[in-house]
């Protein structure tokens, strides 16, 4: 999977900051504008630390989802005996 914030060159001195609408394709003409920047540098930075802080989210929300599912597994285990 790609990340979902990227930098789009779009003048000179002008770097947008945008996030993909759908994470699985690449970047497209509605994809959210989540920040622009007039430093090349700037936008990249920013756009990993978003990507970061996304990578971390989605792990910790894999993280739950596996913990329900074990919760649910071992619930129904319960009841069968």
């Amino acid at each position: 999977m790609e990340d979902r914030f990227y930098v789009q060159h779009l003048a000179e001195r002008i770097f947008l900051v945008r996030e993909r609408m759908f994470p699985d394709v690449g970047p497209g003409p509605d994809d959210r504008i989540v920040r622009s920047f007039d430093v090349r540098l700037d936008a990249y930075m920013f756009a990993d630390s978003m990507n970061q802080k996304q990578r971390a989210s989605d792990e910790m929300i894999a993280g739950q989802n596996a913990q329900i599912e074990i919760e649910k597994g071992g619930s129904s285990h319960r009841n069968e005996h």
